[in-house]
């Protein structure tokens, strides 16, 4: 299950060793039926931008019959810490390099919302570049959640909206069109984790040309993409790993501990086992008590179902072989 990355990046020394990841040198000596070269435009904050890597990368290597070299990239990134910045300059292709060649795909990730009005973003008008390149520069564009909705805004003028309450945790979905090829091999509902505070209107969405592929009808859609799924965009998060949510959790405490959040974070729902959730309330009221947190143990990740990973996996294996195809 291998992927190419150019440059190295450090963060994924963990996928090298379950074998999922080479080195330029070593792809020489193999030999694969398929070969794509997939950009990978990082919008994530610092926190979570060498996590991100890993999950999309790890994606990316669900086909063991397709050599991928992944290109890393971003926008905004003056507006980092002094250690991003350096691991960006390091690791990361400059985005003027980026943009001069052409990409079988591009993944585009999500970003944490920080303006009410999306296009207020600092990352707006270099993102919307980036798009409208990869629009003539790429096969296909897969984006993800934050990246999702602005899409949506730049291409079709359709705004998010404020959801009354968070779309967080693990969700049962409906599948709308089985026979979508991003579908292959999808034959029943998943589940699927999501986590986002704005949602697009279904009813706008089917006024254009993108069919819903995967809904649940609480947590909004999943996954839409066009006929052709040169257009591919996720409002769920099929590359979180089994932490992701729980990692979202502890930062949310933290958020309001700090006065960040007026209220205590629900727990995701779905998520933990019955048992964690009673835990985790028992929890709770030590960490108002004494109005400190760092982390939970371990042990909070017992008897969580990633179902959603091997769905995950069968997602990027199918849009791996459309590309390989329109090569």
């Amino acid at each position: 299950m291998p992927v190419v990355d150019h440059p190295k990046l450090p963060s994924i020394d963990r996928l090298a060793d379950q074998g999922m990841v080479l080195t330029p040198e070593q792809a020489i000596y193999q030999t694969y039926d398929n070969e794509l070269h997939i950009g990978l435009l990082n919008l994530m904050p610092d926190a979570a931008l060498e996590a991100t890597e890993r999950q999309f990368i790890r994606l990316l290597a669900s086909d063991n019959k397709t050599l991928v070299h992944v290109y890393p990239t971003t926008v905004d990134a003056e507006s980092r810490s002094d250690y991003s910045k350096k691991y960006i300059d390091q690791h990361y292709n400059a985005i003027k390099d980026f943009m001069q060649r052409d990409y079988d795909g591009l993944i585009i990730s999500g970003a944490n919302p920080s303006q009410v009005d999306m296009t207020q973003e600092s990352f707006w008008g270099p993102l919307i570049e980036v798009m409208e390149w990869a629009e003539q520069n790429t096969n296909s564009i897969l984006c993800s959640c934050l990246a999702t909705h602005a899409l949506m805004k730049a291409k079709f003028n359709i705004n998010r909206t404020l959801r009354k309450e968070k779309s967080w945790g693990v969700f049962p979905h409906r599948i709308l069109h089985p026979g979508h090829p991003l579908m292959e091999n999808i034959t029943d509902g998943f589940n699927g984790p999501h986590s986002h505070y704005y949602d697009i209107s279904i009813e706008e969405i089917e006024q254009t040309n993108l069919k819903i592929l995967a809904v649940n009808d609480r947590a909004g859609f999943f996954l839409l993409a066009n006929e052709e799924s040169d257009l591919i965009l996720f409002q769920g998060h099929p590359e979180y790993d089994d932490k992701s949510l729980l990692k979202e959790y502890e930062r949310e405490i933290k958020n309001y501990l700090t006065g960040q959040r007026p209220d205590y974070p629900e727990v995701p729902e779905n998520y933990f086992s019955n048992l964690t959730v009673s835990r985790l309330d028992e929890e709770k009221k030590n960490i108002l008590d004494n109005k400190e947190f760092n982390s939970f143990d371990s042990s909070a990740l017992e008897d969580i179902d990633l179902g959603w990973i091997e769905t995950g996996n069968t997602l990027y294996k199918n849009w791996l072989s459309l590309l390989s195809k329109r090569k």
